[in-house]
Order: structure tokens, then C-alpha cells, then sequence
């Protein structure tokens, strides 16, 4: 059973990476920069961790995997000692850039490692994508909610003291647990084959239409959602007076939700070919998003328009209604990568490089609209992309559903 808890490694990995932004944000933030100053420490990151992926994807094994991930969790506690002494805004963003590379060497290891840990449990495709999004989604959530709280309470350098103490504790729980992981030698593509075929309804995936295009597109229009958000919160928070641990708490918020959504997929069919409950879920995109809009109305000749728990409330129900849209759209892109018995590997890869992508456009996009037009820019540009995404997700499965019989 102590396998089992080689699924805290990612959480944690993610509460790492997700406090460091949102320390590092707010501190720009607060140091009055522009909000696409801000915005660049999320695209600085992402920039670099698309070329890491690339190159890892050459060199991770099975045997080296418990080893590299050992290395990215000394490196985010070496990083943390970096982040404390640092003050200059450019070198906020290299170091953003070496925490990138940081990430990499444990994300896509972990991915090789938790495979060659239960190589031969055919629990399903569905079950393994459902634990691994509760996983990274819940740790993403706790990041940005515990460092607001010490930000707030104690200061930012205490946050990165926390980071490197989880940091080296994972690093040692790797070491104990790398043993569960066997290597073998058999067939991968007959492998992945059989594991795909069986799951708790004895539903052959692999016959079902490939639909990963459609996925990356949909993909590309929530992260970009995703990123904007978690850039444009912490300028937000400074121009409305929201304290730090209420916008720590609403980016908390997103990926709680987002982490519920993937765990009670756990049990998923074949909703993800039918056109209803799919563009239902884009639905909730298209309303989160909306609320966020007129929670950023701006006041006209002096006359608020809304109060600032009235601003902090709606903001709270956009993500909510946000992470209902990317926990559905997270378990769509691994899922659709997953079951293609064939080319799961490059499908694998083009999501990283499409989540990569979003990170770096996202946040740049919604700091300069932001700069230019108002906090209100960004939300109605998500609102005509959605909007789009919406209408070729029913169109498109809407024909397969007919022809398919699905």
C-alpha cells in the first residue's frame, strides 16, 4: 500500500511551484510594476519549462526517473535560498527561468516513474487520469493558499523557508519509496494496449473516434483562461485592496475545484464523446469568466460601482465556476492522449507544448490588455474565444455522435 504514496510527490511538487509564483508576483505587484511585469513571471517560467520537456523527453528512463525527480526537489530547496536573496525584477525572472528547468526534471520523470511503479494494474485509463489531476490540482490550490496566509502573516521570505523544508522532506520520500518502481521490459505499446481496453465497464477506447485535436484547442482556450487569472489576480488584488490571503485564496479556490472535478470523474464513460455534457463544461468556463468580467467594472466619474467585498465575492464565484471548466478540460487532454493506442507518447508531448504555450501567451496577453484597456480586456477577448470553442466542440461531436452512434 506505501506505493500509494507516490501520488503526494506531485501535489507537493505543485505546492512549490505555485507559492513561488505567487510570492514572486505579488512582489512585483507590490513594487508597483506595470501588471504586464507582473504577468511575465508566469511566461518566463512557462517559456523555459517547454524546452526543458523537450529535451528531458530524450534522456528520462524508468531507472533514472526516481534520480532526476530527487534532483528537482534539491534544486526548488536551492531555489528558495535563491528567491529570499534576490531583489531586482529581472532576476526574479531568471530565477523563475531556473525553476522551470526545475520542474521539468520532476514532472515528466514522475510521469515515467509512477508508470514503471504499476506497470501491470489495469485499473484503467480513466481511474489513472482522474487520481493524477486530483493530485496536481489539489497541490496547485494549497500553494497559493498557504503562502498567502504566511505572506500575510509573517512575511514573503518565510514562504520560501516552507518550500525548501517540503522540498528536501520529498526529496528523502523519493529516496524511500524509488524501490516500488520495477523495470521491465516488456512490450509498451502491447502494454498500454491492454491497459487501455480494460477499465471497470470493459470499454475498448481505442475503437472510439481520436479526438486529441479537438482537445488541444479546447485546452488552449481554458489554460489561456488559467494563466490570466493566476497573472492578472495579484495586480488585481493591489488596485481593490484585497488583502494577500484572500487572492491567495481565490487562486486556491480555482484548483480545488479543478482537483474535485478530476477525482469525481474517476467513474467517466463515455460523456467525453457526447456533445451535451461536454460543451456543459466549457458552459461553466463561459460563466466564470463572465462574473469575472463585471466583478472588474471599473468605477465611472468617481461613482463605485461595486463595493470591494462585493468585487472579492464575484471573484470568488468566477473561479469557482473556472475550475469546474479546467478540471473537465485537464482530464480531457490526458485522457484523449492516453487512449490512442498508437500515438500516446507525441500526444503526450504536443500537451505539454500546448499548456506551455498558453503559459507564456496567456499572461502576457492579459497583463498588456490590462495595461492598455483596463482589467475588463482580457475577460471579453475569453468570452469570444469560449464562446468559439464552444460552438466546434458541439458541432463536431454532435456529427460524431450521429455517426458513430456513440
Amino acid at each position: 500500500m506505501t506505493r500509494f504514496l507516490i501520488y503526494l510527490f506531485p501535489a507537493v511538487a505543485d505546492v512549490v511551484l505555485a507559492a513561488t509564483m505567487f510570492v514572486c508576483s505579488n512582489r512585483i505587484a507590490d513594487a508597483g510594476k506595470s501588471r504586464t511585469e507582473v504577468a511575465m513571471v508566469f511566461a518566463a517560467w512557462a517559456a523555459i519549462y517547454i524546452l526543458s520537456n523537450q529535451v528531458l523527453a530524450r534522456i528520462v528512463t524508468s531507472r533514472n526517473a526516481a534520480a532526476l525527480m530527487i534532483v528537482a526537489n534539491l534544486l526548488f530547496a536551492a531555489l528558495a535560498g535563491v528567491f529570499v536573496l534576490i531583489e531586482n525584477v529581472w532576476a526574479i525572472y531568471t530565477a523563475m527561468a531556473a525553476l522551470a528547468v526545475a520542474t521539468g526534471l520532476f514532472f515528466l520523470p514522475f510521469q515515467v516513474f509512477m508508470k514503471a511503479v504499476e506497470p501491470d494494474q489495469h485499473q484503467g485509463v480513466v481511474r489513472s487520469v482522474a487520481f493524477y489531476t486530483f493530485s496536481w490540482s489539489l497541490g496547485f490550490a494549497s500553494g497559493p493558499f498557504i503562502a498567502g496566509i504566511i505572506y500575510q502573516g509573517l512575511g514573503w521570505r518565510w514562504c520560501f523557508a516552507f518550500t525548501a523544508l517540503i522540498s528536501l522532506l520529498t526529496a528523502f520520500g523519493i529516496q524511500l519509496l524509488k524501490h516500488h518502481a520495477k523495470h521491465h521490459h516488456t512490450d509498451t505499446s502491447q502494454q498500454a494496449h491492454s491497459q487501455l481496453t480494460c477499465n471497470a465497464d470493459n470499454i475498448n477506447y481505442h475503437t472510439m473516434p481520436d479526438l486529441a485535436w479537438l482537445q488541444w484547442i479546447v485546452t488552449g482556450v481554458g489554460c489561456l483562461g488559467s494563466y490570466a487569472l493566476l497573472a492578472l489576480l495579484p495586480s488585481i488584488g493591489v488596485s481593490f485592496v484585497i488583502p494577500k490571503s484572500q487572492v491567495g485564496s481565490m487562486v486556491a479556490l480555482l484548483y480545488v475545484v479543478q482537483a474535485l472535478v478530476g477525482l469525481g470523474l474517476v467513474r467517466s464513460k463515455i460523456w467525453m464523446f457526447r456533445a451535451l455534457p461536454v460543451i456543459c463544461f466549457t458552459g461553466f468556463g463561459l460563466i466564470g469568466i463572465i462574473c469575472f468580467g463585471i466583478s472588474l467594472l471599473p468605477n465611472l466619474n468617481g461613482v463605485e460601482l461595486l463595493t470591494v467585498p462585493l468585487r472579492t465575492i464575484g471573484l470568488y464565484v468566477s473561479t469557482a465556476f473556472y475550475g469546474v471548466f479546467s478540471g473537465s478540460f485537464f482530464f480531457g487532454l490526458v485522457f484523449h492522449s492516453l487512449v490512442h493506442p498508437s500515438r500516446s507518447a507525441k500526444y503526450v508531448a504536443i500537451n505539454e507544448m500546448v499548456v506551455g504555450i498558453c503559459g507564456v501567451v496567456g499572461p502576457i496577453l492579459a497583463g498588456t490588455l490590462a495595461d492598455k484597456f483596463g482589467f475588463s480586456a482580457f475577460p471579453v477577448t475569453l468570452i469570444s474565444l469560449i464562446t468559439g470553442a464552444m460552438i466546434l466542440q458541439f458541432a463536431v461531436l454532435k456529427r460524431l455522435t450521429g455517426k458513430n452512434g456513440i
